[in-house]
């Protein structure tokens, strides 16, 4: 069974309430030495909590500074992630 075309016309406000609705977020370029949580441990081989508190102490103590920074991430889409370097 076949489906019937569309008679209707398009409604002419739905693009502008689309463009509207859609969220406006461009990625950011990363400059060289900023890193993520994750890209830390990797990197050290160490597990992300531990880096995590450590990148935190760091920071507290003025030895490393953090800046957030949108990134694709997976599937979450566009999001803010906070990336680290040390000073």
């Amino acid at each position: 069974m076949k489906s019937k075309p569309s008679t209707s016309k398009p409604d002419p406000d739905l693009t502008k309430w689309c463009e509207a609705l859609a969220p406006r977020y461009n990625v950011d370029s990363i400059p060289p030495g900023w890193f993520t949580i994750a890209e830390i441990s990797e990197r050290l081989g160490k597990n992300r909590s531990t880096i995590g508190k450590r990148m935190q102490d760091a920071v507290l103590d003025g030895r490393a500074e953090v800046k957030t920074f949108r990134i694709a991430s997976g599937q979450r889409g566009i999001y803010p992630v906070p990336h680290y370097r040390i000073k």
